[in-house]
């Protein structure tokens, strides 16, 4: 079935991309373009005159076809690119369909692509990353996983498995001597060697995700600590409203930042305290709840309070004014704007643990269950293996963890793990 859909977003811009693919792509495209210079033997791209069912020109355009295998789908795939006149593209559109062709359904194109093995699960989840990253470094591991990055990793991770699973059921089911040499010493070293990998996986998805999806700091303290001030100051802009009055920010307000090329959503709060007012409330009980879902804490002018190192980072503010009562982690004045590029830098450390290896990215939190799941089975089968129970068990466990990190890349076959049970033998045996 040959499906089409516009590829750029919706409204009037100078350009647009429309695209067709499918098996009769080409000669759909053929039926709205004046004299048809496209065959279905060879690719190509020029410049052509687009027109209606009478015959008429209504717009010039860009057109590139590309053949199967060799296209994004793995099929015909056309693009017509466009003046970008909404009126031009549901002409364009019109005429596909009118030609045979279904409009296609959210990531069609990228569904095709992974189900004519263009791309593997793990890289055609990059490509949503690539488009949603709220970061250029949130971008860059969505590019690395689409150039196979992840998929390399996690493949070389199955394949230590396969080696052990297939090393223990050699020993299980084909040989009839003791069991061989160094096997338990080489599965320890394997299965050892895979729970740390996965876990740097693991550990990494959470910046990971800041990096493309934005992490939430909330700025708390009691009334008057001059959040709203702070606030004003990071976000370079009079969002909130400053006065003398205590509890005047009642509602939380929101602003995006960009801290060393790190997305964050910024929030101001309502004065922490115990009050009679309804009304105030409600904004101490809605900063609480953010206080609650927060990445991050910045938590003014409260030395009695005690908080949670991950999460939290003490501040002292109106250092122009007043001298700290407490140990602090950064002592500021929001108002004269002294000491606030340490703040962001303790902002940015406290988030994003530079020690952690950023070699592979998890783009997703299904990735992330899947690893997580896999990672609990291969610990299972290592502990097995240090009590030295039963190798069936052992083997059950760590092809669950097959399983697992299967549902990211391509799937595990038996004839895998056949072919390295095999591949140690000689050539002629």
């Amino acid at each position: 079935m040959t499906i089409v859909a516009c590829s750029t977003p919706p409204g009037t811009s100078g350009i647009a991309v429309v695209r067709i693919s499918g098996k009769d792509a080409i000669k759909n495209v053929s039926n709205f373009i004046k004299d048809c210079p496209f065959n279905e033997k060879s690719p190509g791209s020029k410049i052509c005159l687009l027109v209606d069912k009478d015959g008429l020109i209504f717009d010039e355009a860009v057109v590139t076809s590309y053949l199967g295998p060799n296209s994004y789908t793995g099929e015909n795939l056309v693009e017509v690119s466009c003046h970008g006149n909404p009126n031009i593209i549901s002409k364009i559109i019109d005429l596909s369909v009118g030609g045979g062709a279904s409009l296609a359904e959210p990531g069609e194109f990228t569904k095709r692509a992974f189900l004519n093995g263009r791309l593997d699960l793990s890289e055609a989840e990059s490509v949503s990353a690539i488009i949603h990253s709220k970061s250029i470094a949130g971008v860059k591991a969505g590019v690395k996983n689409l150039k196979g990055g992840l998929s390399k990793k996690i493949g070389l991770i199955k394949s230590d498995l396969v080696s052990v699973v297939a090393n223990l059921e050699f020993n299980l089911d084909i040989s009839e001597e003791d069991l061989q040499p160094n096997l338990i010493k080489n599965s320890k070293g394997a299965l050892s060697k895979s729970v740390e990998t996965l876990k740097s996986c693991v550990d990494a998805f959470n910046e990971t995700r800041m990096f493309q999806l934005g992490a939430s700091v909330v700025i708390l303290g009691p009334p008057n600590a001059g959040k709203s001030t702070l606030f004003n100051l990071l976000v370079n802009k009079n969002q909130s409203i400053v006065t003398e009055i205590e509890g005047t920010t009642r509602d939380v307000v929101e602003k995006n930042i960009n801290i060393d090329g790190l997305p964050i959503l910024l929030k101001d709060t309502a004065g922490i305290r115990e009050s009679n007012n309804r009304v105030e409330k409600i904004g101490v009980e809605r900063s609480l709840a953010e206080e609650k879902n927060a990445d991050l804490v910045i938590y003014l002018n409260n030395a009695g309070r005690s908080f949670s190192k991950d999460k939290y980072i003490h501040v002292f503010n109106k250092s122009d004014i007043n001298t700290p009562d407490g140990d602090y982690d950064v002592i500021i004045s929001a108002k004269t704007g002294d000491n606030i590029q340490k703040l962001k830098e303790t902002i940015y450390k406290a988030l994003i643990n530079e020690d952690i290896e950023h070699d592979t990215f998890l783009t997703s939190k299904r990735q992330c269950i899947a690893v997580e799941s896999a990672l609990k089975h291969v610990k299972d089968a290592l502990s097995l293996l240090l009590g030295g129970d039963s190798l069936e068990l052992i083997v059950e466990d760590i092809n669950r963890s097959i399983d697992f990190l299967d549902s990211i890349t391509s799937k595990t076959t038996k004839d895998d793990v056949l072919d390295e049970v095999f591949s140690s033998f000689c050539v002629g045996k």
